[in-house]
């Protein structure tokens, strides 16, 4: 998953998050679009996929960790 803060408080808190964290998150799948050149990253839109394009773009409205289970 790749995670696209919609603001610098959600950024603030991306950046928190370590491994063996769990998290919960509220967002949207999205697709990513350059105006300037067109360029575009497309969101997977299945669990069931892998390899390059198997990845999922969320736009995160908000987020926190509910526990640090750090290892």
């Amino acid at each position: 998953m790749h995670l696209i803060p919609a603001n610098e408080t959600v950024a603030s808190e991306i950046r928190k998050i370590r491994k063996g964290d769990i998290i919960e998150l509220s967002g949207s799948l999205v697709n990513v679009t350059a105006a300037s050149d067109g360029w575009r990253w497309l969101s997977s839109k299945t669990r069931y996929d892998t390899g390059n394009g198997a990845c999922e773009l969320i736009w995160v409205n908000s987020l926190r960790v509910m526990t640090a289970e750090r290892t």
